[in-house]
Parts: C-alpha cells; sequence; structure tokens
C-alpha cells in the first residue's frame, strides 16, 4: 500500500547542501515517511564528523523533555569540532491544536531567533501547522522539508535499483506486487526487501514473494473490510484466520476496520469529485484514494453505518470483560456477513 507523493520544493535544495557540505542552522524534517526522515538525518550525521566526543557532537534528544534540558543542549557547544549535530525529535512545537503551552511556546521562540553558527539542528516531526508563529519563525532561519509517503511507481523504481544492487533478478510487475503486499512507509519494504535478498537465489519469483514477505497489517484490514462489504465470507474468514496465525492483537484489526469503513463511507459521499479531493477528505494520497473510490462504488452506505456504530459498542464490550478479543471480533465479521444483508 503506498501514498502519493506531495511536491516537496525544499528537499533538493537538502541534497544539494549534504553534497556540498554547506548546512542552514536549522531545519524542520516533518512528514508521515519515517525511513526518509531518518536516511537524511543520517546523511546529514555522517558529515559532521564527532571527532571521539560523540556525546558532545551528535546529539539527539526528546523534544518533550524538561526545558532546562533542552536549554543546555541548545546552549552548549562543540567539543573538539568546529561543529555539531542535535537532533530533537517529536517537540510537537509546530502545531496550533495540541501545540505548546504559553511558557514552551516563549521559550522556542527565543531559541528559534538565537542560532549558533557551530549547530546543525534538526527538529523531527510527524506533522506541522505552517501557521503557527514558531514554525513562521523557524523557516526564516532555516528550512523545512516535508517527507510525504512515496508513490508506487517511484516504490517499484526503487525496488528494482535495489535488486539490482543486490545481484538480484526482479520483473518490474513483481515489484509492484511486492510493493501492494507492504504497508505504507519504506521502513516497512526495506526491512522485508532484506529478508527477500537473504532467502532467494539469483532471480526473485513471486513464490519466493509469497512466502518470505509478510502482509501488512494496514493490506489485510483493507481487504478484510472489502472481503466483508462484498459478502464473501470465505475471503474474509481466510483472511481473519491469518491475522490470528500471526498473533495480531484483535484491538488494532477493530481499528482498522473502522478506518476502512469510514474513509470508505466518505469517499461514497463524495462520489463524483476528484481523487485529489478525496484523498485529501480521507488522509491519503492520491494513489491509495483511487482504491478506495474503486471499492466504494460497490458498497451500500447502509452496512457501512452498521459496520461504524457496532466497533465502539464491541470495543467497550472487550474492555468490559465481556468476551476474549479475538471471539467478539469473529462474531463481528460473522455478523457482518450473515446478519447484515
Amino acid at each position: 500500500m503506498a501514498f502519493a507523493k506531495k511536491k516537496n520544493t525544499e528537499l533538493p535544495k537538502l541534497k544539494r547542501q549534504i553534497q556540498e557540505d554547506v548546512f542552514e542552522r536549522l531545519y524542520i524534517f516533518y512528514g508521515e515517511e519515517t525511513y526518509l526522515k531518518e536516511h537524511y538525518i543520517k546523511a546529514v550525521l555522517d558529515k559532521i564528523p564527532d571527532n571521539g566526543f560523540e556525546d558532545f557532537n551528535h546529539i539527539t534528544v526528546d523534544g518533550a523533555a524538561p526545558l532546562s534540558e533542552l536549554d543546555d543542549v541548545w546552549e552548549s557547544f562543540p567539543m573538539m569540532a568546529p561543529r555539531r549535530l542535535v537532533v530533537i525529535k517529536n517537540s510537537n512545537i509546530f502545531k496550533i491544536k495540541n501545540g505548546p503551552n504559553e511558557e514552551t511556546k516563549a521559550f522556542w521562540q527565543e531559541k528559534l531567533q538565537r542560532t549558533a553558527e557551530d549547530t546543525v539542528v534538526i527538529f523531527c516531526e510527524d506533522s506541522v501547522d505552517k501557521r503557527s508563529v514558531l514554525y513562521k519563525t523557524a523557516v526564516k532561519n532555516g528550512i523545512a522539508v516535508e517527507f510525504c509517503y512515496r508513490d508506487e511507481s517511484e516504490l517499484v523504481t526503487y525496488v528494482t535499483g535495489r535488486a539490482l544492487k543486490a545481484g538480484k533478478k526482479l520483473d518490474k510487475s513483481l515489484a509492484a506486487y511486492l510493493v501492494s503486499r507492504c504497508d505504507e512507509g519504506m521502513m516497512n519494504l526495506v526491512n522485508e526487501l532484506e529478508k527477500l535478498f537473504d532467502y532467494c537465489g539469483n532471480e526473485i519469483t513471486k513464490t519466493d514473494i509469497d512466502r518470505v514477505v509478510s502482509k501488512g497489517i494496514n493490506v489485510s484490514a483493507f481487504e478484510l473490510t472489502n472481503g466483508i462489504m462484498e459478502h464473501d465470507a470465505s475471503k474474509a474468514m481466510e483472511i481473519l484466520a491469518d491475522l490470528k496465525t500471526r498473533n495480531e492483537s484483535a484491538f488494532p484489526i477493530l481499528y482498522l476496520i473502522y478506518s476502512n469503513a469510514s474513509k470508505l463511507l466518505k469517499t461514497k459521499l463524495m462520489q463524483g469529485e476528484s481523487a485529489d479531493s478525496i484523498a485529501k477528505a480521507i488522509g491519503t494520497g492520491s494513489f491509495i484514494a483511487r482504491k478506495y473510490i474503486e471499492s466504494a462504488r460497490r458498497f451500500d452506505e447502509p452496512l457501512l453505518i452498521k459496520m461504524l456504530v457496532r466497533i465502539p459498542e464491541i470495543d467497550l464490550d472487550i474492555k468490559r470483560g465481556m468476551g476474549d478479543e479475538w471471539t467478539l471480533l469473529e462474531q463481528y465479521v460473522t455478523e457482518c456477513l450473515y446478519v447484515w444483508k
């Protein structure tokens, strides 16, 4: 499962700066693609040697740490090196909703306007609000780079390129099949690729992929939701049995069914609008939105509504100890298949 990439105008600048070893004093790396954020943090780190003093020159700190600790990190100096790297993770200071309190906001407003020449700071965030005062202050003194999920064609190109470097023959159509089995995010895809390279011979086959690559839980939950909506009991029960065999918890599966049903219902109500508009409304990329559009055409609104209403009730039953979570999940799927027709 892949998501369409949004336009990223600052990434070429970042790549150029890494190549030329000339950096801004301040960066914000944000977006859902964790793998790429970590990849570029490492690329910057590799250009800033610690000279044997890693604890002083390569610092990673939790953005939720006490302000006194963050102040010490911000105000310290490189040790026996011309510059140092500070990575601040998940500070959530660049948000308006559920953002920083007034004390924290004042602290960072002062710090962001005063960046040291001998320090490169990278804020690594899941998301930002570009309307926030602290975001606007930060980008005046540095750049913000968004890392979105790659689209299908990019992931296929990446997979075939990795296979070539590993000395493995991999057909483009099989690369696309591999991508379709993995959950969103390159981290999962890279891990599955490594497993595949270790297992297979010089040529990767579909049989190799089926045997080695674990189907992502999000992919399985999407297929399970479709099976339920299509009243395909054989398909739905097979997927459910596979998830149970993999020792998955019932809670995330229930949540993912709820999430998928909610997105399908919203897509159904937006029929006729563009894939981009629907993607924005349901929080996915256009590539995945088209999958929801295709599925939503075949499904009825009343069943989607019943599925959505029932899940919070099951969640409450599990928490009250009225049944084992897997038993109640299986009963729910059976109810969807055989009662709500």
